[in-house]
């Protein structure tokens, strides 16, 4: 495990404090003083929506997940990999230190994932960059929506993985830090110790486990189904849409292209496996040239081909359960399979 990403692992300490007023806000305010890039929720009609923000304003938390995921801190939907004319002009990487506020567990976990890829083996130097200055203030969970069901995975929505973590339990405002640069920022606020009933009031809380959904995975079936017909009753009233894989935390694919000829800029930007042009090649060959195969490979890359690392990569976050129009449920498909 890597130690100088500040959140990549839980420390053997913690801090743990109570605060008086609006932390959340009162973070955001501090961060951005500091000279921080602040992503947090903000409201657009009735959904939230993780954005940088300039003012502590701007944001709102009154949610139960915002509808994007928080890997746009250090994964942007499109980002410019170099600046070219007659040769390479200039290597952009990010300068600013990143904090993204209002996280929750399983987008905390996702973030975990998403090093698993960008830093293992080959490491990818734009992800790095923002990974390296990235402070995550995660939020504790009072209910889940009603397709959440990451403690499957074995997440406790009540205790994210994060460098901060905020709770309010009983009226009161619960501050935890989980690394040094956790414990670094919360030194800036006027914070008191927990009591002995607080402590009680917020382990008991932190022990509770929610009432969600289960996703019931076989390996082995999943393994032996590889040809089988389910997958073409599953996707037959799929629209291709991406939308699935564009909302999802762990999801990592992009395209790489150029805008300009003698002069322009090289853009990485998120693509879908669940796009026709996905795996075209050259040649005009594509190895998954029909919807049922894509959409066969997306649940196979979340719950089989990602084995080899050791993790699953799903969160149980819910997000492509709830916006995908075609009403495509993971869980059941994952549970169903046969």
């Amino acid at each position: 495990m890597r130690t100088s990403h500040s959140s990549q692992s839980l420390i053997c300490w913690v801090i743990k404090m109570i605060y008086e007023g609006d932390f959340l806000k009162d973070a955001i305010s501090n961060l951005l003083a500091r000279g921080y890039k602040v992503f947090a929720p903000v409201k657009l009609g009735d959904f939230h929506l993780f954005r940088e923000v300039k003012s502590a304003e701007e944001a709102d938390f009154g949610y139960i997940l915002p509808r994007n995921s928080a890997k746009i801190a250090v994964f942007p939907e499109n980002e410019v990999l170099i600046k070219y004319s007659s040769w390479i002009d200039e290597i952009p990487f990010e300068e600013t230190r990143i904090a993204i506020v209002g996280i929750k567990a399983c987008d905390a976990k996702a973030i975990k994932l998403l090093d698993e890829h960008f830093l293992e083996g080959f490491v990818d130097p734009y992800y790095k960059s923002r990974r390296e200055k990235l402070l995550t203030v995660a939020i504790t969970c009072e209910e889940p929506g009603i397709n959440c069901f990451c403690q499957s995975f074995g997440i406790n929505p009540r205790k994210p993985e994060a460098d901060v973590v905020f709770s309010r339990i009983g009226g009161k405002t619960f501050v935890n830090a989980y690394s040094d640069a956790g414990k670094d920022f919360l030194s800036e606020f006027n914070l008191r110790n927990e009591g002995e009933e607080e402590a009680r009031l917020r382990q008991n809380f932190e022990r509770e486990t929610l009432e969600m959904r289960k996703i019931e995975i076989d390996v082995e079936k999943l393994k032996k189904s590889f040809e089988s017909s389910y997958w073409k009753e599953v996707a037959v009233n799929c629209k291709s849409c991406g939308v699935c894989t564009y909302l999802c935390p762990t999801c990592f694919c992009f395209d790489i292209y150029d805008e300009g000829e003698k002069k322009g800029v090289r853009i990485r930007a998120w693509d879908s496996c669940q796009f026709p042009l996905h795996t075209l090649e050259s040649s005009s060959h594509n190895p998954r040239a029909e919807k049922w195969q894509r959409l066969r490979n997306r649940f196979y890359d979340k719950f089989y081909y990602a084995l080899r690392k050791g993790d699953y990569y799903c969160v149980g976050c819910g997000r492509c359960i709830d916006f995908c129009p075609a009403g495509i449920d993971i869980v059941s498909v994952i549970s169903g399979v046969r």
